[in-house]
């Protein structure tokens, strides 16, 4: 491959590239928070800082099934600058895809052979092709997926580095530093890099033509390496989810799933108007019918086809078997959550497509020099609809109810849609969300979670017969709800029955020893019965894992001041004031321990204000 000699510099149309890319995307700007945004972002404490305790979280967590330190620095950077303002979260990715996209731009005019200034517009087309594609949105408009667009940043620097050192022989060392140091960091982001070896094996045959083997190998060793040392700690970091096992997701079901899914993407590529944040894996799932058995159909067959055409068209095989490398991970061979396929999993295979899309119009402008005019029009025709669909569909994560319910749009039987919805759902909308929970369970009775979250919503409202009946068939289908098991002991508690109550607290906690409303729960059974000693280490444990309830803070303070705990219990309630100001009653209780420590003068100012807001209107 000879270094390409345009006859247009190419930093000013990647530039341009970024900018266009980026256009279609800015209304995400307005949106919020969702899905397992709040899992990582809203209700985790442990990345808000850039101290050494946060640092090491980051360096060494393996928060909801993912390894990806970088990620979280990101994150800390944004909560450092901003808070949790989404609008912030969201900007960062918009920037980072923008960028993407003026990289891979640069990437295919180095991957195709030069084509002059047609060519260079042909690359920026199909550079845009892949940014402004519907397909995009989930990856980039969700903040959770910063790990897609860093991860991806990353290893593009990794590609252009990794040709320029094969283009350059003299300066091989640099560059080839470079780009192992750039597929390193990407590896820190997310661990879908783990195929980056493959490509580059495949990319060293052609188009590099390269054929000795050893030296081949030798190169790639380092980053075999380091992508083996990432599989290892993505596996470490899924260790802790639910992967699917063979016997419920069998050899041939992962098989077939597969080698449909290429093909469901180059449908959803070519035709993108029935896009879902969640295609569900059905719980009866066969791999047998008639869908899952034409879209293997159409992989094998254009896989046969290229084979048998690979002396005229290398090209093109080389371009569909890296395509089937990069799927390869998120194909199902590893099933693992609820989904059947993803519109995030084309974030990385998406670019082959557009080095395809390049290539094909090249290819018709040489074929059909006449008509070049038409098929320009016809391509930006086809980049504005693209951006249409583009904007449209970043209103679908705006929120949780046009995300869930877009999903419901797409397919009405998506059990999964309906629970999500009610879960992540205003609180005050209780009547709606047992409508989906109804739902859901109609579609899946055997659904462990929805009767857990029914059972909450029937608490939280007083229909104390309807939730325990939920609660208690929740716990019989799956005895690691936790949050079941402390609801059900909260009513327990409402109901006099301390013994089973404290029962059920414990075994929330045995299933999930993070669950501070568990801690916080035993530990006023705990302090009812007199357990001094261990109310207090469930308030600890509890102020550890959240401290930011104030309530929390309150009984720890009453506890410690009964204790003789005089200062201790001061600063207890100085952290109540602190987080809620406006309870009177804090003030009250911290000016007896005042006056305790002889400290009149802020006795008497704490009572002052007990009274002020005691009098309040």
């Amino acid at each position: 491959m000879n270094a390409p000699a345009h006859s247009l510099p190419r930093w000013p149309l990647a530039l341009a590239v970024a900018i266009l890319a980026l256009l279609p995307f800015l209304p995400a700007l307005g949106n919020g928070f969702v899905w397992d945004d709040e899992l990582n972002i809203t209700a985790n404490e442990h990345f808000r800082g850039l101290d050494a305790e946060h640092l090491g979280w980051m360096a060494s967590s393996r928060h909801a099934g993912h390894y990806q330190p970088l990620t979280w620095l990101s994150y800390a950077l944004n909560y450092t600058a901003d808070g949790l303002h989404p609008r912030g979260y969201i900007a960062v990715n918009l920037l980072l895809h923008a960028v993407n996209a003026a990289l891979v731009f640069l990437l295919i005019t180095c991957l195709l052979p030069d084509g002059g200034r047609r060519g260079l517009y042909w690359a920026v087309a199909g550079a845009l092709f892949y940014a402004l594609h519907p397909l995009r949105v989930e990856s980039v408009v969700w903040v959770t997926e910063r790990r897609d667009v860093l991860a991806l940043f990353f290893l593009l620097l990794s590609l252009l580095a990794w040709l320029r050192s094969q283009q350059k022989p003299e300066r091989l060392g640099l560059f080839y530093a470079l780009s192992l140091i750039a597929f390193a960091l990407s590896l820190l982001s997310k661990a879908w890099g783990i195929v980056y070896p493959a490509v580059l094996f495949i990319l060293c045959l052609y188009p590099l033509r390269q054929r000795a083997f050893g030296k081949i190998i030798v190169r790639l060793l380092p980053f075999a390496l380091l992508a083996l040392g990432a599989a290892l700690l993505a596996a470490w970091a899924q260790s802790e989810q639910a992967m699917a096992t063979l016997a419920e997701h069998g050899v041939a079901a992962r098989l077939v799933q597969a080698i449909w899914s290429p093909a469901f993407y180059l449908g959803q590529t070519a035709w993108p108007l029935n896009l879902s944040p969640l295609y569900l894996l059905p719980k009866d799932f066969s791999p047998w019918t008639a869908s899952m058995l034409a879209g293997a159909a159409v992989t094998l067959a254009i896989t046969a086809l290229l084979i048998a055409r690979a002396r005229r068209a290398p090209g093109l095989l080389t371009g569909w078997l890296i395509f089937l490398v990069l799927l390869a991970p998120v194909s199902g061979l590893a099933q693992s959550g609820p989904q059947l396929a993803a519109d995030r999993y084309t974030y990385l295979a998406g670019i082959v497509l557009a080095v395809g899309v390049t290539a094909a119009g090249r290819f018709a402008g040489q074929r059909w020099p006449e008509q070049q005019k038409l098929h320009a029009v016809a391509m930006a025709m086809a980049l504005a609809v693209l951006a249409m669909l583009t904007v449209r569909q970043c209103t679908v994560w705006e929120n949780a109810e046009t995300l869930w319910g877009r999903a419901i749009s797409a397919d009405a039987d998506n059990y999964v849609a309906y629970f999500n919805r009610a879960q992540q759902a205003d609180h005050a909308n209780t009547p709606h969300r047992l409508q989906d929970l109804n739902r859901a369970i109609e579609l899946d009775p055997s659904y462990a979670q929805a009767y857990a979250l029914r059972g909450e919503l029937n608490l939280n409202a007083g229909h104390t017969a309807e939730a325990r009946a939920d609660l208690d068939h929740a716990i019989e289908l799956d005895a690691s709800q936790a949050q079941a098991w402390n609801n059900r002991g909260v009513l327990r508690l409402n109901t006099g029955d301390k013994s089973g109550a404290r029962e059920d607290f414990t075994a929330a906690l045995e299933r999930d020893s993070s669950l501070y409303e568990a801690h916080i729960n035993r530990g006023l059974l705990r302090q009812q019965d007199g357990d001094r000693a261990g109310a207090l280490a469930d308030y600890d444990a509890a102020i550890a894992l959240n401290p930011n309830v104030w309530q929390v803070y309150y009984n720890r303070g009453l506890l410690r001041a009964q204790q003789g705990q005089a200062e201790a219990a001061i600063g207890d309630f100085t952290r109540v004031i602190q987080l809620n100001p406006g309870f009177p009653g804090t003030y009250r209780e911290r000016a007896v321990l005042y006056n305790k420590t002889g400290q009149a003068a802020a006795a008497q100012q704490d009572l002052v204000t007990a009274r002020r807001l005691t009098q309040k209107p």
